[in-house]
């Protein structure tokens, strides 16, 4: 089992983080108990790796999970970031995110329907950009790391047709990224409306911290399967080095009907149950789902 963690810098030590990752999933799974071979395949440890960092850090784990499966087509990877920027004192906040992916490898048999493709994250230094006349060095970076990430999906940067990103409101540094990240997008997207096609996650839930990249690429799964198209996911917090990666939707995708009960697992007022690709042996509502 191989797991990529992001988690804050200066708040988490890395090594203590990754010892107690490693023996939750151990207990959770039960890994080594002769009498519960049913919850683990292995009865080692699973490979742990952390890093630490702010807003982008979830994409280097990403990226991290990507590559591993690269050279482990077969396998599977967990990639989690985490962070509560609030706490203390103020714990409980809204801010505070946890989110997994479960990624795998192009030739492990699921037996399960795709949420979606993620193609892996692009990174620009605006340092390596010289001002031009129309032209920021940060703009001119944005457009280079778009034009990777939608390289590295597969797809062209034209058929982007959704933005989720963490710029946040209220600030003088949130109204710097967002004029940069606008003016990029409606330069590489003629037709592109930055109204109505881009959530800003920051600037309902607030500073995500080191939380903020896996959370949007979430909600980035979810559009792409839910209403298809390819979506960016834009990392603004790093002014300096612009990161992005794109989501591809996956070729048959699960239709939202407003009228009818949501069909993604829940229980009770949770809503925050393990959410998975259909299985092709099972009815829809033993999954979780309405039919």
């Amino acid at each position: 089992m191989h797991v990529e963690l992001a988690i804050p810098a200066g708040r988490l030590n890395p090594a203590f983080a990754a010892s107690h990752l490693r023996g939750q999933i151990v207990n959770i799974f039960e890994i080594g108990n002769p009498s519960a071979k049913n919850l683990w395949s292995r009865d080692t440890p699973p490979d742990v790796n952390v890093t630490s960092g702010q807003g982008n850090a979830g994409f280097t784990s990403l990226n991290a999970a990507l590559d591993y499966l690269a050279a482990h087509p077969d396998k599977s990877a967990w990639v989690m970031n985490w962070d509560a920027p609030s706490f203390p004192p103020q714990d409980e906040q809204i801010n505070e995110n946890m989110a997994v992916l479960f990624l795998a490898g192009p030739d492990l048999k699921t037996e399960r329907e795709p949420l979606a493709w993620i193609g892996k994250a692009a990174r620009s230094n605006v340092k390596d950009f010289e001002a031009k006349q129309g032209a920021s060095r940060a703009v001119q970076a944005w457009k280079s790391t778009i034009d990777t990430a939608a390289s590295n999906a597969g797809v062209p940067v034209s058929s982007l047709n959704y933005v989720v990103h963490d710029a946040g409101k209220g600030s003088d540094a949130a109204s710097t990224r967002i004029a940069s990240l606008s003016q990029t997008l409606t330069e590489v997207l003629p037709e592109y409306d930055f109204r109505t096609q881009t959530f800003n996650t920051a600037a309902l839930l607030g500073d995500m911290g080191a939380g903020a990249a896996l959370t949007d690429v979430v909600l980035a799964i979810g559009r792409a399967n839910h209403l298809g198209g390819n979506v960016l996911v834009a990392g603004t917090t790093d002014t300096e080095h612009p990161t992005a990666v794109v989501v591809v939707a996956p070729s048959k995708l699960t239709p939202i009907d407003a009228g009818k009960n949501w069909f993604r697992a829940r229980g009770e007022n949770n809503a925050y149950l393990p959410w998975w690709g259909r299985r092709h042996d099972a009815r829809q509502a033993s999954q979780g789902y309405s039919e």
